[in-house]
């Protein structure tokens, strides 16, 4: 996949791109299966990436630890499509 590089900033600041953490977000959730089962797969994802805060605390709330892990999961990204594996990927 081909996604930019998550900046800190991109949590606090709105744009006519589509911000490339929400891109991540979607190919998460329709890898998850959509649904609840897609949006407990993102949570897992985000949580083996290094996000450890709830789903009521924002993003921007601590937007470095967010860049860090949406980008683990970009990088993820760029070598497997397939859930098991990025969870894999992000456990190493």
């Amino acid at each position: 996949m081909n996604i930019r590089e998550v900046d800190p900033n991109d949590f606090l600041t709105f744009s006519k791109e589509k911000p490339p953490h929400s891109i991540i977000e979607q190919n998460l959730i329709e890898m998850g299966g959509n649904g609840n089962r897609g949006i407990e797969y993102k949570a897992e994802v985000l949580k083996a990436a290094g996000w450890n805060h709830g789903k009521l605390t924002s993003y921007g709330t601590h937007s470095q630890k967010a860049a860090d892990a949406f980008n683990k999961i970009r990088e993820a990204l760029s070598h497997t499509t397939d859930p098991k594996e990025v969870l894999e990927k992000l456990a190493h």
